[in-house]
């Protein structure tokens, strides 16, 4: 029995995600819950800084302005998606973790680095700073959609895989579709994002690392009939 993947994550992160699901024959069904909105009111922290932590595209994205400002300082990332977006602005000296925030610190820490700018969201993963001292910069916010125009579609989904990839988005599906509509598999990029989906969902499973490379593969068994 193939199930659909059932995305939830807000644009453009949701194509990104879309693509490589549907090159390996998995249908997918987009319902980003949230849109991206540029902070541009946020003052940076005062500094100084050596080095800069981005832990998305959007706040690559969104960042821009802030990357140029420090563009002599080496930038962190989590990944190659948001690696890429850093170097879509003019920056070359980027180094990549292992996914997230919590692999991605020690290389900040074996590098030497003490005072680290954070180029980030409103909500944030929590994660051990290993002694570094950690500015927040806030430069977006995700926004719900009105997904009214999309609720009878959401509740007659068929037997489905939904990834979660924020416990935001978890939250909103636990308010969006009631108990009795819960016949579907839940894959999470995370516990606490798992968590935040309440009860009563078929069965729920957590990516074995919380990158969307991980999900995309536990996904595709998850589609092809495994439980």
């Amino acid at each position: 029995m193939n199930r659909p993947l059932v995305l939830l994550r807000p644009q453009p992160g949701n194509d990104r995600s879309a693509e490589p699901a549907r090159a390996l024959g998995l249908e997918v069904i987009q319902f980003p819950l949230f849109e991206i909105i540029p902070v541009e009111d946020e003052p940076i922290p005062e500094g100084p800084f050596d080095a800069l932590l981005v832990t998305s595209a959007s706040g690559a994205r969104h960042g821009a302005a802030t990357l140029a400002k420090f563009a002599g300082l080496p930038v962190f990332t989590v990944g190659e998606a948001s690696a890429q977006a850093v170097r879509a602005q003019g920056v070359t000296n980027v180094h990549i973790g292992g996914g997230d925030a919590a692999t991605t610190i020690p290389l900040l820490t074996q590098a030497g680095h003490r005072q680290v700018l954070h180029l980030c969201g409103e909500e944030v993963r929590p994660f051990d700073p290993l002694g570094l001292i950690i500015a927040r910069h806030v430069v977006y916010r995700a926004e719900a959609r009105d997904m009214r125009p999309f609720t009878k579609a959401f509740a007659t989904l068929p037997s489905s895989v939904i990834a979660i990839h924020s416990p935001a988005a978890g939250r909103r599906l636990n308010a969006l579709l009631p108990p009795s509509h819960r016949n579907h598999f839940l894959l999470a990029i995370s516990q606490a994002a798992l968590d935040s989906c309440g009860k009563g969902w078929r069965k729920g499973h957590v990516s074995p690392s919380p990158d969307d490379t991980a999900l995309l593969r536990l996904a595709t068994s998850l589609c092809m009939g495994a439980s």
